[in-house]
């Protein structure tokens, strides 16, 4: 089974984030295997908007930024106030990503929608 577009641009982002964040060399062989994806699906002539791209890199840039020193163990040095703004900054930046996947399911017909139900980022 072929992946989702919705879930190739999402990946691709997150590899982009990485290679500009953290600059680890293994990551290019990933984002290229997800870059190749998505070309295969152009050439099937599927419409890829950069729109979507630019959507998925900004959303997921923004959760890095929220997360960054929540995965370095500063929660301490945050505080629980901080840490608590945070996560539900996350889970509302989390269903604005789940919105633009599904967006992108609904305008190519490829793929499912990630229908979340009694969740908190639904």
């Amino acid at each position: 089974m072929e992946m989702p577009l919705g879930e190739v641009l999402d990946r691709f982002t997150i590899l982009k984030l990485k290679m500009e964040r953290i600059r680890e060399s293994s990551i290019i062989l990933e984002y290229e295997t997800y870059k190749k994806a998505i070309e295969e699906y152009k050439m099937k002539g599927i419409n890829i908007k950069q729109d979507w791209v630019d959507k998925l890199y900004e959303v997921n840039g923004k959760i890095w930024d929220l997360e960054f020193d929540i995965r370095k163990g500063k929660e301490g040095e945050l505080g629980l106030e901080e840490v608590g703004r945070r996560a539900i900054a996350i889970r509302n930046l989390n269903s604005i990503r789940v919105n633009i996947k599904n967006k992108i399911s609904e305008e190519t017909g490829i793929g499912f929608k990630d229908i979340k139900k009694d969740h908190a980022s639904s």
